[in-house]
């Protein structure tokens, strides 16, 4: 198998992190989606990271799109669940969502930096209702970080919403980090550090460059 991605994306590191806990450990190729780089291309022609292309040459795109796969391909009780069962799974999926809205809204908030100035993105009224997601949603996870860790953070396999929620914890630290506007998140941010811990999480930490 190959897989594409670059060291920002948090929807790679969701899909890396993913596949590792599924007992995937696949050397990644890093790719630039800004750069329309022909491997990217071939596979995916949204040229977006993450793409997964199976042995038989079959391309997997979007990160939530993998985890369904994994989840079909490598099912409980062999492999860790993903998602939880039965009235469980209702409450990750949405605890997950919450943080996938947070994601979007900090990527499309450096995808719009990269075409216009900082500033006069980060002041309009788009720019600012992205702040607020991030800023709610954060929030939202912060009341809820006792529900995504568990008893016991990082001692065994994960779920959806404490993997999504981790990639926006430590996305937002890696591209905003510092700003007055970033709410404290004690709980979301002993989450992280106890899940760093997990190779899969370790492994797979942003970084710009």
């Amino acid at each position: 198998m190959q897989l594409l991605i670059n060291t920002t994306s948090p929807y790679a590191r969701l899909a890396r992190i993913a596949l590792i806990e599924k007992g995937l450990d696949i050397a990644p190729t890093l790719v630039d989606p800004w750069a329309d780089d022909r491997r990217l291309r071939r596979a995916n022609a949204a040229t977006r990271v993450p793409t997964l292309v199976l042995d038989d040459g079959t391309p997997l795109t979007e990160s939530l799109l993998i985890v369904q796969w994994l989840e079909t391909a490598r099912p409980a009780p062999r492999w860790p669940g993903l998602i939880g069962h039965g009235a469980l799974a209702a409450g990750v999926l949405s605890r997950a969502g919450i943080a996938l809205g947070a994601i979007d809204a900090a990527v499309h908030t450096i995808i719009y930096r990269k075409v216009t100035t900082p500033v006069l993105f980060d002041t309009t009224k788009v720019g600012l209702r992205r702040r607020r997601t991030m800023v709610e949603g954060l929030q939202r996870l912060e009341a809820l970080a006792s529900q995504i860790a568990g008893p016991a953070p990082g001692a065994q396999t994960p779920l959806l919403d404490a993997i999504c929620t981790t990639v926006l914890f430590d996305y937002v630290q890696l591209r905003f980090g510092g700003q007055p506007w970033v709410p404290a998140t004690p709980r979301l941010q002993a989450l992280a550090e106890a899940l760093r811990k997990r190779h899969a999480f370790g492994s797979s930490m942003p970084r710009v460059g």
